[in-house]
């Protein structure tokens, strides 16, 4: 009785291993694998420029303001027009009017009028803009500060350029991955995980600035992926 016990607990045991082994061949290739990035990238340039044009001025009056702020719309867009600006592309963004309350100011009332272009064509910004000096010179001011008021170019043509970034940042990654596998005396086998990443939009000159004030910029992807190793 005793010597049946034990040879079917061997047995069992033996069973058991065999099975334990046969189950460590089906997880194993995906035990090994390798995590690679692949990177992608493409310079363009802007496609669309945005640019609001903000003048100030004070006066002691309603009707002084309002007659004001006539002459200064028209100002600046006869500047815009001598830039090639079509009316199309000439837009009053806003008018705020409102009360001096501070002990000493200059004038009871102040304005500000803000006229904005917005153009496919990017040069023409970029010309016009360099040419405000124009517009302080007869009187009005501006504000001209770069990160506050400056123009602000876009590209809109993205979804061109996503597919094939992504197919590249593929491609890059299974490089890395199979470069990895010719020295581990390994080879690539299916894909375990993959992450696309997000695309960044970055400044041309690659620093750290806003991307909007740059018409020209750098698109940017990297793919992580994990491919098993076999």
């Amino acid at each position: 009785m005793y010597n049946q016990a034990a040879f079917v607990l061997a047995g069992g045991f033996i069973l058991g291993c065999v099975i334990l082994a046969f189950g460590l061949k089906q997880v194993r290739p995906t035990s090994n694998y390798v995590t690679v990035k692949g990177l992608s990238e493409r310079e363009v340039m802007a496609d669309k420029a945005w640019w609001s044009i903000h003048a100030q001025f004070g006066a002691n009056t309603v009707a002084v303001i309002q007659s004001s702020i006539r002459e200064v719309e028209t100002e600046i867009k006869n500047f815009l027009t001598e830039k090639g600006f079509t009316q199309d592309e000439i837009s009053i963004e806003g008018i705020n009017i409102y009360q001096n309350n501070y002990q000493g100011a200059p004038t009871r009332l102040n304005a500000d009028v803000r006229v904005s272009v917005t153009t496919n064509d990017i040069e023409k910004v970029r010309s016009a803009s360099e040419a405000v000096t124009e517009l302080i010179a007869k009187g009005l001011l501006i504000q001209s500060d770069k990160w506050a008021s400056g123009p602000k170019y876009y590209f809109t043509k993205f979804k061109v350029l996503k597919k094939e970034m992504l197919a590249e940042a593929t491609r890059e990654a299974k490089a890395a991955a199979e470069e990895f596998a010719a020295n581990s005396s390994s080879r690539v086998g299916v894909i375990r995980r993959a992450n696309q990443g997000v695309f960044q939009i970055l400044p041309g000159n690659r620093t750290n600035e806003n991307e909007v004030f740059f018409p020209d910029k750098i698109i940017r992807v990297v793919s992580t992926v994990d491919y098993v190793l076999e």
